[in-house]
């Protein structure tokens, strides 16, 4: 598979995670939200290791990925907060976009440190 098409993919992965927060914090479909929200992380994971892979920096991978690594698992830790409401709402959406920037800023500009 092509480079755009594991791009097109992660892209999509994260769409699913936002919406999965979105519906996570509405009246009903909560359980369904989660759903939408483990199959976005799921895409994503998958799609940016295939990235990785593709540019050929699977073995070497650079500090950059690390982060994003770690950022995938705050945003897959986040709702279990939520629920047990551990963090406030609003506080997990403002942490949930503020990594979201991060990923976007990490995956976009590739920064060497």
């Amino acid at each position: 598979m092509s480079l755009q098409f594991y791009h097109y993919l992660h892209l999509i992965g994260l769409i699913l995670v936002f919406i999965g927060f979105g519906g996570l914090f509405s009246s009903e479909g909560a359980k369904k939200a989660m759903m939408w929200h483990g199959i976005g992380l799921v895409i994503s994971i998958v799609s940016g290791f295939g990235m990785l892979a593709k540019l050929g920096i699977m073995g070497t991978m650079p500090v950059w990925a690390w982060i994003k690594i770690g950022l995938w698992l705050v945003l897959g830790f986040l709702p279990v907060l939520a629920k047990r409401r551990v963090i406030a709402a609003p506080l997990v959406v403002l942490i949930a976009a503020i990594a979201g920037a991060g990923l976007a800023y990490l995956g976009y500009f590739k920064p060497a440190f």
